[in-house]
C-alpha cells in the first residue's frame, strides 16, 4: 500500500501525555473494564487526562480493545492498556491497536521491568515487532520513520509493584531506563503481606511508604496510585504522585449507593420530606 498521508502528524492530545508526565505534571485518569465505549468517550468529554482499559481483571478480546481505543480517540483521550501479564505478545497487541502505552502487572525485579520496556519499544531501545499494517500504523498509510519516531517519543510504559517480593528491588525497578511510572497496587500488596484489604495495617502502610520513598529517590519513574475518594487523591498529589487513577466501577457504585440511601430513596419514592409534605403530583418525565 502506498503512503497516502505522508505529512499527517498525531494530534497534540495524543502526543502530550508522555511529555506532560515526563515534565513533572500530574495526570488524572479512570480505570474501565470493557465493554464500556460510552464511558471511554465520556472520560474524554469531561476532561480527564487518560483512560486505563483493564484487561487483567476484565475482558481482553483484541477486537473489543480496538473498538474502545477508537471510542477514546473520538473524544481525544489517550488510552493505556493494563495487560494481564508481562507478555510481549499482549504488549504488542495493545500498542498495535493504537494504545498510547501499557501497564504491566506483578513486576518484581529490574530485569522484569526492563523486559516490559523492551517489549514496548522498537529497536534500538527494545524489540517490539514492527508492522505498519496495524491501526497504530494507519493501516500502511504512515511513513515508517514517522511511526517509529512517534512510538519512541510518546509510548508510555508503567509497571505495577504489588508483591512483597518486589519491595527490596523497588529502587532498581524505578531506575529502569524508559520506564515512565510505577503503579503501587495496594490490594495485591496487602494480600501478599498477609493482610488482605487491610490498607491501614502498620505493615501495609510501612510497605507503601517504603515503596513511595524508593520511587521518589530514583528520580526517574513517576509514582502512580489508584484512589477511591477525592481527599485521597489530594493526599497522594502532595506526596508526589504523577498519576492518580479512579476506578469507574467504584465511582459509579458509590453514586448508586448514595442514591439508594434511606433519605434519598424515601424522597424519590414519594415519602414525606423534610417539611412534612409530599410532592403535589407526579414528577415530570424528562426522558
Amino acid at each position: 500500500m502506498g503512503i497516502i498521508e505522508p505529512e499527517r502528524r498525531p494530534a497534540a492530545w495524543q502526543l502530550g501525555i508522555a511529555k506532560r508526565l515526563r515534565a513533572g505534571e500530574g495526570l488524572v485518569g479512570v480505570v474501565l473494564k470493557m465493554p464500556a465505549p460510552a464511558l471511554a468517550e465520556l472520560a474524554g468529554h469531561v476532561g480527564l487526562d487518560l483512560i486505563v482499559l483493564d484487561t487483567e481483571h476484565g475482558p481482553n478480546n483484541a477486537d473489543l480493545l480496538e473498538h474502545h481505543i477508537r471510542a477514546a480517540d473520538s473524544a481525544e483521550i489517550p488510552v493505556l492498556v493494563r495487560v494481564s501479564a508481562n507478555d510481549r505478545t499482549q504488549i504488542l497487541t495493545a500498542l498495535d491497536a493504537g494504545a498510547t502505552g501499557v501497564i504491566v502487572p506483578h513486576v518484581n525485579t529490574a530485569e522484569e521491568a526492563a523486559a516490559a520496556v523492551r517489549a514496548a519499544h522498537y529497536p534500538p531501545m527494545g524489540d517490539r515487532g514492527f508492522a505498519l499494517s496495524t491501526r497504530a500504523g494507519r493501516y500502511g498509510t504512515k511513513r515508517p520513520e514517522s511511526h517509529i519516531g512517534d512510538a519512541a517519543n510518546h509510548t508510555i510504559v508503567i509497571v505495577q509493584v504489588e508483591d512483597a517480593a518486589a519491595i527490596p528491588h523497588v529502587a532498581d525497578i524505578a531506575a529502569t531506563s524508559r520506564l515512565d511510572a510505577i503503579w503501587v497496587g495496594p490490594s495485591d500488596l496487602s494480600m501478599s503481606l498477609g493482610h488482605p484489604s487491610q490498607f491501614s495495617h502498620p505493615e501495609v502502610v510501612a510497605a507503601l511508604d517504603e515503596i513511595e520513598s524508593k520511587i521518589r529517590s530514583a528520580h526517574n519513574a513517576r509514582l502512580c496510585v489508584i484512589v477511591r475518594k477525592k481527599d485521597d487523591s489530594r493526599k497522594w498529589r502532595r506526596r508526589g504522585a504523577g498519576i492518580v487513577l479512579f476506578s469507574a466501577m467504584e465511582v459509579i457504585g458509590d453514586q448508586f449507593a448514595e442514591f439508594a440511601s434511606d433519605a434519598i430513596a424515601d424522597e424519590l419514592h414519594g415519602a414525606a420530606i423534610a417539611d412534612g409534605h409530599r410532592p403535589a403530583g407526579p414528577l415530570p418525565d424528562f426522558t
